[in-house]
C-alpha cells in the first residue's frame, strides 16, 4: 500500500537536508540536546560549544603560546550577544565584524605587564578547527513569550549562522523566504537573525538564499558552474543514491569551505542594508580572481567581465576589490576605478563608500597625479579624461600592483584616452566591466585592449533567473505633423479599450486640455497619453515612470503639461542653459530652461543643482514626492530604482544608449512582472516579436549577436501568444468537468478541492495581469481584436467573481496585495461601470452579525454551508490543545457531516447540521458529560479530553468508576503541572524533564490499577498532548 508520508514535508525535505549535512561534516544534535546546550529557549547560542572553540585559541606573547583567560573568554560570549537596541541592521553588522576580524582583549602577561590579542570566533583559514553543528525544529521564544520555530540551524562553534525553512514538495518556496522575512521582523525573533548570514528556504525542487532582511524579490536561486566539483559532493552525499534539487544547492551553498567563502568575501552591507552575492557574482569574481593570478591559462592577467545591467554589477566590482585586497598573494594592491561621465564617477564613489571602502575622488587632472603619487591611497575614483594632463605631463607610474577597473569598458576600448590611460599605467591590470553586450565590429578591439572575456552573465539567463525583469515594447508614435484628422483618429484608438463611461470621460479631458497653439500639439499629445497611460497602468499598483526626452525644453514642456492634467508629481533633471548636453539651444530654448532653474529649483535649493538632483533621484527611488522622473541624457545610465516600471521614450536612441536606457525599467519590484518601454518616436523599425529586434538596424540591434541579446524586449505578438497560453490554461481547469455551468453554485462546487483552487487563483492572477498590459497597449488591442477582447473582459468578470464567492465560501485567506489594485483599475477602467469591491475580509464563527452578512452574500445552500464548515475548520484548529474533547468532538462531526452530504448531496440538511454544529461550538457544547469532580474547572476538563480520548480507543466502553477515576487522574496532572509552571517555565528543560517524569508516573499508577494496556506510543502521545494543553493554558 503507497505510503503518503513520504511526500511530507519532514520526510521529504526536512530530514533528507539533514542526512546531507551530516554527511557534509555537520554534527546532529537532536532538539531536546539543542535545548540543553542553550539554556533557555530565548538563547539561541550554545555558549559552552563557543566557550569550548575558544579555549583552543591563544596568542604568542615573548614567543611561549598563552591560552586565552577565562575572562577574556567570558567577555567574547557577552560582546558577540550584541543588544538589538539599535535595530537589527546595527547588531547584524557588529556581529559581522566581530565574526570576520574576531575581538581584541587584554590580558595579564605572566611578566606582570598588559597587551591586548585578538580573538578569533572562526578559523578562516582551516575549516576543520571549528566546531560544525546541526539541529532542528529549533523554538526561539518570541517577546510575547509564543515561539517561532525555524525547521533546521546550522551553529559553527555554537553559533547559528544559517537558517532554512524547507517545504515539502507541494508548497512553493516562497511560503518559506515569507516565513524567514517575517522572522526576522521585531515582534518575532531577530535575536537569531542577528547572528544569521545566510537564510535558505527549500523544497526538494527548488532552494532560494538571502542574507538577514533580504527583500523576498531578492532571495535567489544558485547555479553552480563548478559542476563536476558539485556531481562528485552530491554523489557521496546522497541519501539514497538520488540527487534532487535540493541536494546540489546545500553542497553548492553549506559544503564547509564554501560557506566560510561566501560568509568572508561575499557578503557586504551596502548602505546599512546587508546583501550576499548571487551565483554570478561569485563565480565571476572568481574567475577574475584565476585571470589576476595567471592562473587560468590566457596568458594574461587582464579581461573583461559582461553583466547584463540590474545583475548588481556595481556589487561586483565591489567584492572583487575586497577579495583583492584579502590575498594573501596579492602585495599591497591599489585600484583606480575609471568612468567616462561625471554622474557614473560619482555614482561608483558612493558604492564603494557606502560599502565602507573609502575611494578618495580625482575630480582634475592634476588631482590624479597627486593620487597616483601617494601610494597611502588605496582606492581612487576618476573619469578617463583626467588621464589626458597625467600622460601630457610624462606621468609614468610602472607598478604592477595597480588594478585598473573601467566601468563600461565598451566606450573606453579604443581612441587617445584609452591609450593616455596605458601611458600612465602601462603595468595596471585591466579589468574591463560591462552592463551591455559588445558589438560584433567592437567585440575584437575590446578584447585586445583588455583581454579575453572573463565571465559573461547575459540578458537571458539574468531574466531566467528572476534576478531583472522581462522587457516589453509599445509603439505608440505620434508623427511630428499633427493635423486634426490625426488627433480624431489617436484619440479613437486610445479610448477603444476602455468602458462607455470611461470613454465619454477621456473626451471631455481631451477637449479641455488640447491647445489651439499647433507648435504645442504634439508634445500636449504625447504628454496627455503619458498621464492616461501612467493613471490607469502603473499607478494603481505603486509603480512609478521615467521620461526620456529628445530635448531639455522638450523635458520642461512635457513636465508642465503632465503636471497640468493633475495626479502625477513630476520631476525634471536635466543640465542648466550653460551647459552642452548636445541639443542645440536657440535663445528662446535658453531662456526655458533658465526660468525653469530659477522658478522650481532655486526657491528650495539655490544655485545647488545638484543637490536638487539629489533631492529627484531620491524622492523618486524611495520616497513620495516623485512620481515620473522626466530626462535627457541624465539618469539613463547607472541609475538604479526597483519601483521604476515604465520608460516613455520620445528621443531617437539606439545601440548601448538604447540597451542602457531600456534597463533603467528592468529592475526587480514587488508586483512587477516585466518593465515597460512605451515608444511615442519610433526607436525600432518593427518589433511585433523578440525576432524583429534582431535584423532590426534602425535601433542597431542588428550589430550584436544574437545570442547576446536573446530575449532583450518582447514585443506585442509576444504578449499576444502569452494571454492566449494563460485564458486557455484557466479554462483548462474546468475542461471535462461535470458540473452545472449555468449556475453560481456548480461553479463554486468544481474548485471543491484545495490544491485546485490554489492552481484556480495563480492562473486566474496571470491572466488578469496580462489582460491589464493588453488593456494599456494600443498594439496589443489591435493585434488580438475587439471581439476577442470582449470575450477576454467577460472572462474576466466572470472568473473574478467566482474567486470572491470561493473565497467566502472556503474561508480563505489568499494575499493578492500585489495586485489587488491593478485588477480592481482593470475592472474600473475597462470592464465595469461601476466600482469594483474584490477583498473579502475573514470573519470569525462567533461574530454573528459577520456571519449572518456574509452567508447572505452566498446563493446556494450548499456553499453557505461550506462557509459555516471552513470557519469552523480554521476555529477548531486553534483549539486543537486547549481544549482537546471540545476539538475531537467538533473535527469528528464535520468529517461525518461532510460525508454524509457528499454521498446525499441534500443540501437542506447539509446547511441545517452545520447551523445547528455551529449553534453548539459556540456555546462550548460537546454532548460529553464530564466526570463530576472536574464539572467546573475547564483545566482540569482539558487535560482530561486528551486522557480520555485515547483511553476511550483502547477500550470500547469507559465504565462509569473509571470515568470518574479519569477525572481524577486529571486533577492531579493539574496539580502537578500547576506545582511546575512557574516563572520562564516554558524555556528550561530542567522543568519540562522533571514535569514530564511526573505526568509518566501518574499515567502508569492509572493504567496499572485499571489493567488498561496503552502501547507506549500511546503513552507518549498523551504525554506530547498534556504538554501542549499545559503550555496553551499556564
Amino acid at each position: 500500500m503507497p505510503n503518503h508520508t513520504i511526500f511530507d514535508e519532514r520526510p521529504e525535505s526536512q530530514d533528507r537536508a539533514i542526512k546531507v549535512l551530516n554527511k557534509l561534516g555537520y554534527q546532529y544534535i537532536p532538539r531536546s540536546q539543542a535545548e540543553a546546550l542553550r539554556g533557555r529557549l530565548s538563547n539561541v547560542l550554545f555558549p559552552e560549544v563557543l566557550r569550548e572553540f575558544l579555549h583552543r585559541q591563544s596568542f604568542v606573547y615573548r614567543g611561549k603560546q598563552t591560552p586565552f583567560s577565562d575572562r577574556s573568554i567570558g567577555k567574547a560570549i557577552n560582546d558577540i550577544d550584541a543588544p538589538l537596541v539599535s535595530g537589527l541592521m546595527s547588531a547584524s553588522k557588529t556581529i559581522y565584524d566581530m565574526l570576520l576580524s574576531g575581538n581584541s582583549y587584554e590580558e595579564e602577561l605572566f611578566d606582570g605587564g598588559r597587551q591586548s590579542f585578538d580573538l578569533k570566533f572562526i578559523d578562516w583559514e582551516q575549516p576543520e578547527n571549528n566546531i560544525w553543528q546541526v539541529t532542528d525544529e529549533f523554538p526561539v521564544e518570541r517577546q510575547n513569550g509564543k515561539y517561532v520555530r525555524p525547521d533546521i540551524v546550522l551553529l559553527v562553534n555554537g553559533i547559528p549562522l544559517v537558517v532554512i525553512e524547507c517545504k515539502k514538495s507541494s508548497i512553493d518556496v516562497e511560503k518559506g523566504v515569507a516565513q524567514n522575512i517575517r522572522n526576522c521582523q521585531p515582534n518575532y525573533i531577530p535575536h537569531l537573525f542577528k547572528y544569521a548570514q545566510i537564510i535558505m528556504a527549500m523544497n526538494p525542487n527548488t532552494v532560494k538564499y538571502g542574507t538577514c532582511n533580504t527583500p523576498s524579490e531578492h532571495f535567489s536561486i544558485w547555479r553552480e558552474k563548478n559542476y563536476k566539483w558539485q556531481q562528485e559532493k552530491c554523489n557521496k552525499v546522497s541519501p539514497d543514491g538520488k540527487v534532487t534539487e535540493q541536494d546540489r544547492a546545500i553542497v553548492s551553498i553549506l559544503s564547509r569551505e564554501r560557506l566560510l567563502e561566501l560568509i568572508r568575501y561575499f557578503i557586504l552591507y551596502d548602505n546599512n542594508v546587508k546583501k550576499i552575492a548571487r551565483y554570478q557574482q561569485f563565480f565571476g569574481i572568481q574567475a577574475a580572481m584565476q585571470r589576476i593570478k595567471g592562473e587560468d591559462g590566457k596568458g594574461t592577467r587582464s579581461g573583461v567581465i559582461w553583466h547584463t545591467q540590474g545583475s548588481g554589477k556595481s556589487l561586483t566590482m565591489v567584492m572583487l576589490v575586497k577579495k583583492i585586497i584579502a590575498d594573501p598573494d596579492i602585495r599591497e594592491p591599489r585600484f583606480v576605478l575609471v568612468n567616462d561621465r561625471i554622474n557614473l564617477d560619482k555614482q561608483l564613489r558612493d558604492n564603494f563608500a557606502k560599502a565602507r571602502l573609502s575611494p578618495a575622488r580625482a575630480r582634475t587632472g592634476t588631482g590624479l597625479i597627486g593620487l597616483l603619487n601617494d601610494k597611502s591611497e588605496t582606492i581612487i575614483t576618476t573619469l578617463v579624461h583626467k588621464f589626458d594632463a597625467a600622460a601630457k605631463k610624462r606621468v609614468r607610474i610602472k607598478d604592477d600592483n595597480i588594478f585598473l577597473l573601467v566601468d563600461e569598458s565598451h566606450r573606453t576600448h579604443s581612441g587617445e584616452l584609452h591609450d593616455f590611460m596605458l601611458d600612465v599605467l602601462p603595468n595596471a591590470i585591466k579589468i574591463g566591466f560591462t552592463g551591455t553586450p559588445l558589438l560584433k565590429k567592437h567585440k575584437f578591439n575590446t578584447y585586445a585592449q583588455f583581454g579575453p572575456l572573463i565571465d559573461s552573465y547575459p540578458i537571458i539567463r539574468a531574466v531566467e533567473d528572476g534576478v531583472i525583469v522581462p522587457l516589453v515594447y509599445e509603439g505608440r508614435i505620434i508623427p511630428q505633423d499633427v493635423t486634426g484628422e490625426k488627433i480624431d483618429h489617436y484619440l479613437k484608438y486610445i479610448i477603444a479599450p476602455l468602458n462607455r463611461e470611461r470613454q465619454e470621460d477621456m473626451k471631455r479631458k481631451w477637449s479641455r486640455f488640447l491647445p489651439l497653439a499647433q507648435t504645442r500639439q504634439r508634445i500636449d499629445m504625447v504628454a496627455f497619453d503619458i498621464h492616461e497611460h501612467f493613471m490607469r497602468y502603473a499607478k494603481p499598483k505603486g509603480f512609478k515612470a521615467m521620461i526620456a526626452a529628445s530635448s531639455r525644453p522638450t523635458a520642461i514642456d512635457l513636465h508642465k503639461s503632465i503636471r497640468k492634467l493633475g495626479g502625477v508629481k513630476t520631476a525634471v533633471v536635466i543640465s542648466p542653459e550653460n551647459v552642452k548636453e548636445g541639443d542645440e539651444l536657440t535663445s528662446a530654448n535658453k531662456e526655458k530652461i533658465k526660468a525653469f532653474f530659477k522658478d522650481e529649483v532655486e526657491p528650495l535649493f539655490g544655485n545647488n543643482y545638484e543637490e536638487y538632483g539629489e533631492w529627484a533621484k531620491n524622492s523618486f527611488i524611495g520616497g513620495e514626492d516623485v512620481d515620473m522622473l522626466i530626462v535627457k541624457d541624465m539618469l539613463l545610465t547607472g541609475f538604479d530604482a526597483p519601483a521604476a516600471a515604465v520608460l516613455y521614450v520620445d528621443k531617437p536612441m539606439r545601440e548601448h544608449s538604447l540597451l542602457q536606457a531600456i534597463a533603467r525599467v528592468n529592475r526587480v519590484f514587488p508586483g512587477k512582472d516585466f518593465g515597460l518601454i512605451v515608444d511615442y518616436w519610433g526607436i525600432f523599425s518593427k518589433l511585433n516579436t523578440a525576432l524583429d529586434m534582431y535584423a532590426d538596424e534602425k535601433s542597431g540591434m542588428d550589430g550584436y549577436d544574437r545570442a547576446d541579446i536573446e530575449n532583450a524586449v518582447h514585443g506585442s505578438g509576444d504578449q499576444k501568444l502569452k494571454l492566449e497560453k494563460a485564458h486557455q490554461e484557466l479554462w483548462l481547469i474546468f475542461e471535462g468537468k461535470d458540473f452545472a455551468r449555468y449556475s453560481s453554485e456548480g461553479w463554486q462546487s468544481a474548485l471543491a478541492d484545495n490544491d485546485l483552487r490554489k492552481v484556480f487563483y495563480e492562473r486566474l492572477s496571470t491572466f488578469s495581469r496580462l489582460l491589464d498590459l493588453a488593456m494599456g497597449s494600443y498594439a496589443l488591442y489591435s493585434a488580438i481584436g475587439y471581439d476577442q477582447m470582449q470575450k477576454y473582459k467577460q472572462d474576466l468578470l466572470h472568473f473574478q467573481k467566482l474567486r470572491g464567492a470561493v473565497l467566502l465560501r472556503y474561508n480563505e485567506r489568499v494575499d493578492f496585495s500585489k495586485y489587488e489594485d491593478g485588477i480592481r483599475s482593470l475592472l474600473n477602467n475597462f470592464v465595469l461601470s461601476e466600482p469594483s469591491q474584490i477583498i473579502v475580509e475573514p470573519v470569525s464563527i462567533h461574530d454573528t452579525e459577520g456571519m449572518k452578512e456574509q452567508l447572505e452574500k452566498l446563493d446556494s445552500k450548499a456553499a453557505k454551508g461550506d462557509a459555516i464548515r471552513t470557519r469552523m475548520d480554521r476555529e477548531l484548529e486553534s483549539c486543537r490543545y486547549d481544549d482537546p474533547l471540545l476539538y475531537k468532538r467538533f473535527s469528528e462531526q464535520v468529517k461525518e457531516t461532510l460525508e454524509e452530504y457528499r454521498a446525499s448531496r441534500n443540501d437542506n440538511a447539509y446547511l441545517f447540521e452545520m447551523e445547528k454544529m455551529a449553534d453548539d461550538f459556540k456555546r462550548g457544547y460537546t454532548g460529553h458529560h464530564y466526570p463530576a469532580c472536574i464539572d467546573n474547572d475547564s483545566d482540569a476538563k482539558a487535560f482530561y479530553g486528551t486522557i480520555q480520548s485515547i483511553i476511550a480507543e483502547a477500550i470500547n466502553d469507559v465504565p462509569p468508576e473509571m470515568d470518574e477515576a479519569m477525572g481524577q487522574l486529571a486533577m492531579e496532572v493539574k496539580k502537578a503541572i500547576a506545582s511546575r509552571a512557574k516563572v520562564d517555565w516554558r524555556h528550561n528543560a530542567a522543568v519540562h524533564k522533571d514535569m514530564e517524569q511526573a505526568l509518566d508516573d501518574l499515567i502508569w499508577d492509572f493504567t496499572e490499577e485499571y489493567e488498561i494496556k496503552l502501547p507506549v506510543e500511546k503513552i507518549d502521545l498523551m504525554l506530547e498532548g498534556l504538554r501542549k494543553t499545559a503550555i496553551s493554558r499556564y
